[in-house]
């Protein structure tokens, strides 16, 4: 299940402040239904921005799976101080900041994420709906085809028919 429960994130906005950012419990399949977009991927740059006067997080993250909406292969993740993407509660970012992100588009077009967008890899590519063997269901049909069709075109060429009770004589 995805780890959006009511989980607390707090990071000291200041010396005499501090914020916290509480968790909406979502169940995994209306949280990806909410998103704008979802990846796992890996962040391989950290820095920082202004939005309107506003210190934000920027983090650069390298794409690694899309499993909801069209994203690039690099993106930028803008992330409140408050509430940052690396202050996930559960389930923390990998050590090798392979993370599952449930991204938010705002106004302008950014990215944008926080403490609770955070999700783990395999709950997110579960709920996500990955298809699983596509290609092993589709080479096993097309074989089970083959060989009933090869059964039925040599019985048709040895002509032999089954004797059917009430059926005409051939």
């Amino acid at each position: 299940m995805l780890a959006l429960g009511l989980a607390a994130a707090e990071m000291g906005a200041g010396a005499d402040a501090q914020a916290a950012c509480t968790c909406e419990a979502k169940s995994p399949e209306q949280a990806l239904d909410d998103a704008d977009a979802a990846i796992v991927g890996r962040i391989v740059r950290e820095g920082e921005t202004d939005v309107r006067g506003a210190r934000q997080s920027l983090y650069t993250v390298v794409v690694t799976q899309q499993v909801k909406g069209g994203v690039a292969d690099r993106i930028e993740v803008r992330s409140p101080p408050a509430c940052d993407i690396m202050d996930a509660a559960a389930p923390p970012v990998g050590e090798d900041g392979t993370v599952g992100l449930l991204l938010t588009r705002s106004p302008d077009g950014a990215w944008l994420a926080n403490a609770c967008s955070v999700v783990a890899v395999p709950d997110l590519i579960e709920a996500g709906g990955e298809p699983r063997g596509g290609v092993i269901k589709v080479v096993l049909g097309v074989l089970i085809l083959a060989l009933v069709l090869s059964w039925a075109l040599r019985r048709k060429a040895r002509g032999t028919r089954p004797s059917l009770p009430g059926a005409p004589e051939p």
